[in-house]
């Protein structure tokens, strides 16, 4: 290894030309570890962005087809819904929960219930409060009008909550137990609750007006009261019953459905206002919606994939991490040119020792092997050096990059479920708890340090192979 030995004595006697390389190649670095942090970040940032926006399949009536029909007189105010094919019933949404793709889902159904005691908020007596109403239609499973009415969750934060329409300001959301067991706990709008001077942990008294309920009054524990963001317009706020405000919506468990004495069958035929289905992945909407094609024939319901947050979102940073890709080959590609030329210039001076070397016996493979072990171990200082240079412009680059994407133009999406529109804006900035300071995984210093030992092997490799082709004879004659 004779050959490692003259490399070494080169670059130690050549000071000035390894200076010159070792900057070229430190600068080198430094733009080689640009592009890799800004690559690596952008794909995490859209991994959080996957992680935290998840991926909800909407399961609603089609309302259109349905008002489209009872003007056709295909369907009219007699017609049993729950005979209407592909209407979002319990029974039809349980098909759809057998999934390895599936994290969460919500089932949401409103009924009316009556209280002997409670005051309901009413914008006809009471003067409005800066929390305005949304409005919500009932698919028929009221039997009569009622002073409030119930909105049901299978998971414990509720969709409105999740979507931002309600806010949770005192108290807490049911715990799991309380959701499988069907217990009798509520969340109330805090307009109702000052009007009745409730709080977290007082009881209260209701009685359901649901299709084959007795009519028995149930006593509700308060665990949390919220604040409605919903907007409605004072056109429809005018012909809207009391219990259709939203001051006047109680959030409590589906299964408390089955705690008053439902069967399995009578819960499979309850007619939901939306099913909301939430994906470990937002990658993995296709596969889902492919797995349950054909599942349940949709004349009357409607599967929609809300994955438009996503996509806003994931879009610009999937090309960003592109363009780095492209970034780091054109440094690579450019470095390896410019060395090339430094190094040829350089080779071509030490014709009369390739010429000697050559002449004594030394083989040509140790003689290129001379050169590259001088320049790969230049480049391997000075991308050494670059790492700690390399964190600090990482951590900018990172900030700057991440800074970008949370301040991008909020999203907005709508969701529609059976008479309610939901316009919900979500702000990026709080999706996640982002940790501005860029590591180097030791993937991405694998690739760091492999782009420095192919940009050095190709500088030396062509100009030193050229020169190596000729005779000792040839090379000493033409030398000057």
């Amino acid at each position: 290894m004779y050959f490692t030995k003259r490399a070494f004595l080169y670059i130690k006697k050549q000071k000035a030309k390894t200076i010159l390389l070792l900057v070229l190649f430190f600068l080198i670095a430094n733009i080689v570890l640009a592009g890799l942090s800004i690559q690596s970040t952008s794909e995490a940032a859209v991994i959080l962005t996957r992680q935290e926006l998840g991926a909800d399949i909407l399961y609603t009536a089609n309302a259109s087809k349905i008002n489209i029909d009872y003007k056709n007189n295909i369907i009219d105010a007699t017609t049993d819904k729950t005979t209407l094919e592909g209407i979002p019933l319990v029974s039809n949404v349980q098909l759809l929960l057998d999934s390895p793709y599936l994290e969460s889902y919500d089932m949401v159904s409103t009924y009316e219930v009556t209280s002997d005691v409670l005051v309901p908020y009413d914008t006809r007596t009471t003067e409005p409060t800066a929390v305005t109403g949304g409005s919500k239609i009932i698919l028929g499973t009221a039997t009569s009008t009622g002073d409030l009415s119930f909105e049901t969750f299978s998971r414990p934060e509720p969709f409105d909550f999740s979507s931002e329409t309600a806010t949770l300001i005192e108290g807490r959301f049911a715990t799991e137990t309380e959701i499988s067991d069907g217990a009798y706990v509520a969340i109330i709008e805090t307009n109702l609750a000052q009007i009745n001077g409730l709080k977290v942990g007082d009881v209260m008294s209701l009685t359901p007006t649901m299709v084959g309920y007795d009519q028995n009054a149930l006593e509700y524990t308060i665990i949390g009261i919220y604040e409605s963001t919903e907007i409605i317009d004072d056109k429809t706020l005018s012909s809207l019953g009391t219990s259709l405000l939203p001051q006047n919506r109680i959030y409590t468990p589906f299964n408390t459905l089955s705690t008053m004495g439902y069967s399995d069958t009578d819960l499979g035929n309850i007619v939901l206002d939306k099913a909301i289905i939430t994906l470990n992945d937002p990658v993995n909407i296709e596969p889902y919606m492919a797995s349950i094609e054909g599942l349940i024939s949709m004349t009357y319901g409607i599967i929609s994939a809300n994955d438009t947050v996503y996509e806003t979102l994931a879009g610009p940073l999937e090309t960003l991490g592109s363009l780095s890709a492209i970034l780091v080959w054109i440094v690579v590609i450019a470095g390896a040119s410019i060395l090339s030329l430094i190094t040829a210039l350089t080779i071509s001076q030490r014709k009369n020792e390739i010429g000697i070397l050559l002449a004594i016996g030394e083989s040509k493979f140790k003689i290129v092997g001379q050169f590259v072990v001088e320049t790969v171990a230049i480049a391997l200082l000075a991308f050494t050096l670059s790492t700690f240079t390399g964190m600090e412009i990482g951590k900018v680059i990172s900030s700057a990059t991440l800074d970008t994407f949370l301040a991008t133009e909020e999203p907005t999406v709508s969701t529609t479920g059976s008479g309610k529109n939901n316009t919900t804006t979500v702000d990026p900035s709080t999706l996640t708890p982002v940790e501005l300071e860029f590591r180097f995984e030791p993937l991405v210093m694998f690739e760091f340090f492999s782009a420095g030992i192919l940009i050095s092997i190709i500088s030396v490799l062509i100009p030193a192979l050229y020169v190596t082709r000729f005779n000792p004879k040839q090379i000493l004659t033409n030398n000057g």
